[in-house]
């Protein structure tokens, strides 16, 4: 996990001064505690990793409703939004990332860190905790923390303090309160009898602390709809005000799916989306999320003209079919019977799952390139501007290491793959029957899950390939494997070609070889690749996979040196049977495996 240079220390002077911690979500916000900034309009922040850094001063923006709570003194609500007066460069700090939506609350549960201010502890302190689980919200919205009994314990300092993954760094939440009494005295309680010695926190949870603070929604991920439309409902959210009852609008977006009403009565629309946006993030028996239908109620109550318009573009969704999502433009290359050095091609469009009247043709090698990427073009000008476009390539298990993703044509700036959704697809598991049915076995159980575990395979000692195939071949196991170079003959080539036969729904390799030497303990360039791969994919869904790659190969092209870039020559192999028309079935693919019970509210 990196240096946490978004961890801030909060200090309060006056009459009463107090110390908590706070954590940089955006370049000019922190976060902590509504009880550590109380009765207060400003506040010192430090960045304590960075030591030479200058003190900042911050402007309480917004607090919770603690002390009151939500449903009186339960805690509920103990959260503030400082300003800081410059924003915080860059160089210096940069906001602390996300944990995608419900990761740390499910099995496997990640291992947690929280960071704060101790008694005596200026430069900080940090506490391994875990949550307690079962599921329970304390008032609708904390979450308990147990410490084990070894270790630095929860203690005053830590309030406002990040929790977060400590495996990746994520934020998690926020420390609320902390109660330690196993090395005090026992005391008495009202009753006279004595109370039991505990260890003990409370945490905000990230998934709250976004309906107190609607700016982190975008931030977050795993919520319902892409980064993009949850910005732009929260701001219209924001425009169209209390034009509806918050439950009311609930239950009508739902009423479709029958879903129960969320544990608190929702006290504006924003929480009613919210909850939509995180806590209903697969809504069984519908064609379209409850989301939608939400803002095209709100667009229905909305008295600006130009609000809803942008809310009935929100909603249009509502009735698209499954793999709407993208545009596809299938690209099938192979051998020619024409002699050596020719490919037959031929250039197709996908709509509603069927597949458009293909141009083929016979091309050399030289102009292969050129001509493909000309019908590429004037496939794309052809578009709707409704949905993304993604471009497929169809090739022999041979040529799936050609770096397709890189070609660029003559008045390009940079690569297609940096431009365009890009992915290949192998034509052998293609046109096997039995291979695409495992396939669709295991996009039956990715189209629920709502982030991407990645394998990484070992550079130094990737393995048999017999070990990966029984891997991955149990479709309830999502791992996604990562090859740390070219699978173009061994180490990597069977590996790839057993990841292929286990009907894995992706593989991801970049398009050159570590060629490093391994040393014990000492990371290579492919150790690397993958593990930094591992965290960036974290919390996309296996749907959005594409779109996520083409961003991670934008910012290689924008980082000044490509080539040295940990991104240089991402290759995602990548094939949703419901979007691209199967060989060997003319009608829609149906789900065959087993689907996760939906549970409450979801």
């Amino acid at each position: 996990m990196a240096n946490p240079y978004w961890l801030a220390r909060i200090g309060v002077g006056g009459p009463e001064p107090t110390v908590g911690a706070g954590v940089l979500v955006t370049d000019r916000l922190v976060l902590t505690c509504a009880h550590v900034v109380h009765g207060r309009a400003t506040a010192a922040v430090r960045l304590v990793n960075r030591p030479d850094h200058p003190e900042l001063t911050a402007t309480v923006l917004r607090r919770g409703p603690w002390p009151s709570g939500r449903h009186g003194r339960d805690g509920t609500g103990d959260v503030a939004v400082l300003e800081l007066a410059e924003p915080v460069p860059a160089r210096v700090a940069r906001p602390a990332p996300l944990a995608p939506l419900h990761h740390w609350d499910r099995p496997p549960y990640p291992g947690l860190t929280a960071h704060g201010f101790p008694l005596d502890h200026e430069a900080g302190r940090s506490s391994e905790i875990r949550p307690t689980r079962g599921g329970m919200l304390i008032g609708g919205e904390l979450v308990q923390l147990e410490h084990d009994s070894h270790g630095m314990p929860l203690s005053p300092g830590f309030s406002g303090g990040p929790v977060v993954d400590s495996a990746t760094g994520e934020l998690v939440g926020i420390v609320t309160a902390a109660q330690d009494t196993l090395d005090r005295p026992p005391v008495p309680g009202p009753d006279g009898r004595l109370r039991p010695a505990v260890r003990l926190g409370q945490m905000l949870p990230a998934s709250v602390l976004a309906r107190y603070v609607p700016e982190l929604a975008e931030l977050i991920p795993g919520a319902a709809l892409p980064a993009e439309e949850v910005g732009e409902l929260r701001t219209l959210v924001a425009a169209v005000g209390g034009v509806a009852d918050p439950l009311e609008l609930y239950r009508a977006a739902t009423a479709a799916q029958g879903l129960l009403d969320p544990p608190t009565r929702p006290a504006t629309l924003w929480e009613t989306c919210w909850y939509l946006l995180s806590e209903v993030t697969d809504a069984p028996g519908t064609a379209h999320h409850p989301v939608r239908e939400f803002a095209g109620l709100l667009a229905a109550s909305a008295a600006d003209p130009a609000h809803r318009e942008r809310l009935e573009r929100l909603a249009v969704g509502a009735g698209a079919a499954p793999g709407e999502r993208w545009r596809p433009i299938l690209v099938e290359i192979g051998h020619s019977g024409a002699g050596r050095g020719k490919f037959t091609v031929g250039v197709s469009t996908v709509r509603g799952g069927e597949l458009g009247q293909p141009r083929l043709r016979t091309l050399g090698r030289s102009a292969l390139q050129s001509e493909v990427l000309a019908e590429i073009d004037r496939q794309l000008g052809l578009l709707a501007a409704d949905s993304a476009e993604l471009i497929v390539f169809v090739l022999p298990r041979t040529l799936l290491t050609v770096p397709v993703h890189g070609w660029t044509g003559k008045r390009s700036f940079g690569p297609i793959g940096a431009d365009h959704a890009v992915v290949v697809v192998d034509r052998q598991r293609r046109d096997s029957a039995a291979d695409r049915r495992k396939l669709e076995l295991n996009w039956a159980l990715r189209k629920h899950e709502r982030r991407t575990v990645i394998h990484p395979v070992d550079c130094a000692e990737p393995g048999p390939a017999a070990a990966l195939y029984h891997l991955l071949s149990p479709v309830e196991r999502p791992q996604l494997p990562a090859l740390p170079g070219l699978p173009k003959g061994r180490p990597y080539g069977p590996l790839l070609d057993a990841a292929l036969s286990a009907g894995a729904h992706a593989v991801i390799w970049p398009e050159w070889s570590c060629g490093e030497r391994h040393h014990p303990g000492v990371n290579c360039r492919g150790s690397r690749f993958t593990a930094r791969l591992a965290a960036e994919l974290a919390g996309t869904p296996a749907g959005e996979l594409p779109h996520r790659i083409k961003e991670l190969r934008h910012q290689a092209e924008e980082s000044g040196d490509p080539a040295g870039h940990w991104a240089a020559g991402l290759v995602l192999l990548w094939e949703d049977p419901q979007l691209l028309p199967s060989p060997h079935r003319p009608y829609p693919v149906a789900p065959t495996t087993r689907q996760p019970r939906p549970t409450v509210g979801q």
